[in-house]
């Protein structure tokens, strides 16, 4: 794990990639701070403007960050492979530590580094809005605040309880949002490690994400607190694209494994 964060680092276009999405949802923060000021609003409760919470006028950044994510990731994590078998170091990392080895190694960068870096992102928005917003009243909800009004307000248990456990609420989907990003960063290294075509592989892994999002119920409701949507659209549509990645991975080591040659 040092070694692969140490080739990240050293790369500028995975360093840079990197920042971006380290820093993309504090950008956001700045634009709610221009926006409030420059319509004479009162300043946002910050924990109902966290960049998840979809707050901002527009949602671009949003779409920006988490449309095209997994492209982000593969410069981030899958361009390694992708030099490895092309300069054949793949063949001799697996005849130095073993084909095993090699592709735990890679799976495990795969998922840590995209779950640190979700995590840590957003936790940094989350920190800076409390910083910026200090003070802030102003509610896109009617209502009062974390006081729950069952005659304006969703619904559901979800919301109730994200509403009126909005800091609890927030770290959870950023937990979300993380693990997915970890599995679709998973699905991607493997993506390469068997078919090492760089346009197949962001194509297939951009695709495995994306179908998700143009359906009714989009994949990215999962991401969003304090959305009117309750467990019983989220968990269904949550568990099936999870038990997706899980199996095309599954498909994916196998094939590699049993069928592959060094």
């Amino acid at each position: 794990m040092k070694y692969q964060i140490t080739r990240i680092l050293t790369d500028r276009k995975k360093a840079a990639m990197l920042a971006i999405l380290l820093l993309l949802p504090s950008i956001e923060v700045f634009q709610i701070l221009y926006d409030s000021l420059a319509n004479k609003l009162e300043l946002p409760y910050p924990l109902y403007a966290t960049f998840l919470s979809l707050y901002s006028r527009g949602h671009v950044f949003q779409s920006l960050y988490l449309w095209f994510m997994p492209l982000y990731l593969l410069v981030i994590i899958g361009e390694d492979s992708v030099e490895d078998y092309s300069t054949g170091y793949k063949n001799v990392l697996m005849c130095r530590i073993g084909r095993s080895a090699y592709i735990k190694n890679k799976l495990k960068s795969g998922f840590l580094m995209p779950f640190a870096t979700i995590v840590c992102g957003l936790l940094l928005n989350l920190i800076l809005i409390q910083i910026v917003c200090q003070g802030g009243t102003h509610l896109k909800f009617d209502g009062e605040y974390m006081v729950y009004d069952a005659g304006t307000m969703p619904g559901t248990m979800l919301f109730k309880w994200s509403y009126t456990h909005p800091l609890l609420a927030n770290l959870g989907y950023i937990f979300i949002t993380a693990l997915f990003c970890g599995m679709i960063g998973m699905a991607g290294v493997m993506f390469v490690i068997v078919l090492h075509d760089r346009k197949i592989v962001y194509a297939l892994t951009f695709a495995l994400w994306f179908f998700p999002v143009l359906l009714k119920n989009s994949f990215m409701l999962i991401f969003q607190p304090f959305s009117e949507y309750g467990l019983l659209t989220l968990l269904p549509l949550g568990m099936w694209i999870l038990g997706l990645y899980v199996l095309i991975l599954i498909l994916l080591l196998v094939w590699e494994v049993k069928f592959v040659e060094i």
